[in-house]
């Protein structure tokens, strides 16, 4: 294998971008003595990025970073050109959103900070093509990601962490609507819309037909869940999804936008919110629901729906009240489920897409797509993510529990 690289981050990664981190996350002047790049990530992992750990070594300290850059891939990143403002936009949410994060947070005197919910970014560039974005390493922290069917505290304690996120985002839009709308501005919906149509139909169009046989082979075509799901699908799904995100409601904040457990990492009780490029304004029903129907292994009955929901609802009393805000003013339990029935349908719908590519092997961005796809001007998004009917039972149930639950609770 070629070796690893600053350059194979970014060309705009330098030595002297390193000696710069180097020395700031040291808090001394150290020189650089050595850097060592590797792969972070598993292949498969990441759709427009490859990610690096970046070991620098200096005369008296060492230090670990994660990096992530875009793909070098000629065809691939041609192919993805609709998503490589995915990259711009976890850029924009360290550079732009949370600086406001912070400040409204320290406006409101708040002891709990979402900061250290989410990892140190040192360095960035964004020109569209030779993106890099440098953040701290977390497993020097200890913290290890986690896995698609969490453990009840994971669970847990990542609905705190979403509903920190979410508290701090009303907080802004509530005392500082200008600001608010400027920061929303910044981030129109990049993934569900219509200009995507045409790339995400196929494969949208493969995953529930995948879906379709497993509610087929496991419910009864007379069954209240086999019906409710028919029916849920004879309208445009991907209409239905452009709806629910572009519609505002009354309670629109910042959402993380891909929020499933990968998304998260876990360490002695504590949570940490990762990959922000798909963040959007919406109804915190959309982040909340699918995270809860991808957690469908704790998430088998009504009442484990409810479970999860109130462990939510009491993270954003608790970070409401430490703004000095009153929640049931702000955002009462019954408008939190109001917001669930109006747009909850969101975490069915788009799961439809994600447990299916959760059991099949994902493509390594970071090999060569040039002799593979020989004569391709573009790799059609179905190639790319290619699905194969699910074979795991485990898979299969996740998709099972998902439906049931989201028919009890009236999602769908």
């Amino acid at each position: 294998m070629k070796e690893l690289t600053l350059a194979t981050v970014s060309k705009y990664l330098t030595e002297d971008v390193i000696d710069k981190v180097f020395k700031l996350k040291t808090a001394s002047e150290d020189n650089v003595k050595s850097v060592e790049v590797t792969r972070a990530a598993a292949a498969g992992e990441g759709m427009i990025s490859g990610v690096y750990r970046i070991k620098v070594t200096g005369s008296h300290h060492t230090a670990n970073f994660v990096a992530k850059g875009l793909v070098q891939d000629t065809l691939l990143r041609k192919s993805l050109k609709c998503c490589l403002n995915f990259f711009e936009r976890e850029i924009l949410f360290f550079s732009e959103i949370l600086p406001v994060f912070k400040q409204i947070q320290n406006d409101l005197g708040a002891k709990e900070r979402l900061q250290d919910s989410l990892p140190v970014c040192y360095a960035y560039h964004v020109d569209g093509c030779n993106d890099y974005i440098v953040m701290e390493d977390l497993s020097d922290r200890k913290f290890q990601s986690i896995s698609e069917t969490p453990e009840l505290n994971e669970r847990d304690t990542i609905l705190k962490v979403l509903a920190h996120f979410h508290a701090v985002s009303m907080a802004l839009r509530l005392k500082k609507p200008e600001l608010f709308n400027k920061i929303t501005g910044l981030i129109p919906e990049l993934y569900y819309n219509e200009d995507n149509r045409d790339w995400y139909a196929k494969y949208l169009q493969s995953a529930i037909n995948i879906d379709k046989n497993v509610i087929a082979e496991k419910e009864d075509n007379n069954s209240i869940y086999f019906k409710r799901f028919e029916e849920a699908l004879k309208d445009d799904v991907y209409g239905q999804l452009i709806e629910l995100v572009e519609t505002p409601g009354d309670h629109p904040i910042v959402n993380h936008g891909d929020a499933w457990c990968p998304n998260f990492l876990f360490s002695g009780g504590k949570a940490i919110v990762i990959d922000f490029q798909i963040l959007r304004c919406a109804s915190l029903a959309t982040d909340l629901s699918y995270f809860i129907v991808m957690s469908s292994n704790l998430c088998r009955t009504k009442e484990d729906f409810y479970e999860a929901v109130n462990i939510y609802y009491k993270g954003i009393e608790y970070y409401l009240t430490d703004m000095g805000l009153d929640p049931d003013v702000v955002f009462s339990f019954e408008t939190l489920k109001n917001e669930l029935k109006r747009f909850g349908k969101f975490g069915l719908l788009a799961a439809l897409t994600s447990i299916p590519l959760t059991s099949n092997e994902r493509c390594d961005v970071l090999q060569s797509f040039d002799v593979k796809y020989s004569g391709y001007d573009k790799i059609p998004l179905e190639e790319l993510w290619q699905l194969s009917p699910i074979t795991s039972e485990k898979h299969k149930m996740r998709l099972v529990n998902a439906v049931r639950v989201a028919v009890d609770v009236g999602l769908i």
